[in-house]
């Protein structure tokens, strides 16, 4: 799970880091824009309005998805600390089958929403399914890289060696 992944997962969170520093990069330059209009030359943009706003939904949720991936989201361990050891195997499968099954619901109820948005940015002139379309497509990037994790755990918890025995070098890591 590096910065040199090959994979598909690596692929989805690279793709998911550069949209979401474009789009973090845009939010600077057009608040910064309208502070500077605002109190430099006591002019309002409009579009400098509604774009943050658009903008502020895809950086928030792409940056999550890569934070999951890179296991620096806030977490809260307190509960699987305590668990006898022998079921903190199962715990996380759980856990990780329950981020799955939270992401699908997300995904189905917010594609929804997108679809049957009809109106549009009063300035900017476009639909707001635009707008809306960002968390559901997180939503997959998220359930992409619990697919991932899955993955991971599996191979480090049932990985076996080509000669059959099992691959302690990854249990160690």
């Amino acid at each position: 799970m590096g910065n040199g992944d090959r994979s598909i997962f690596g692929w989805v969170c690279s793709l998911s880091d550069f949209v979401a520093g474009i789009a973090f990069a845009a939010l600077c330059i057009s608040v910064g824009i309208q502070v500077a209009a605002r109190y430099l030359f006591s002019v309002s943009f409009g579009w400098a309005e509604e774009f943050p706003l658009f903008v502020f939904l895809w950086v928030c949720f792409l940056a999550a998805a890569s934070a999951y991936r890179q296991n620096s989201h806030l977490g809260v361990s307190l509960v699987f600390d305590r668990l006898p050891k022998g079921f903190r195997k199962v715990a996380r499968y759980i856990e990780l089958l329950l981020t799955f099954g939270f992401f699908a619901i997300i995904f189905y109820y917010e594609q929804e929403v997108a679809r049957t948005i009809g109106s549009s940015f009063v300035v900017l002139k476009f639909p707001k399914f635009y707008y809306f379309i960002g968390i559901p497509i997180a939503a997959v990037i998220f359930m992409i890289l619990v697919i991932e994790k899955i993955i991971v755990q599996v191979k480090i918890d049932f990985g076996r060696s080509e000669t059959g025995g099992t691959d302690v070098s990854a249990k160690k890591a």
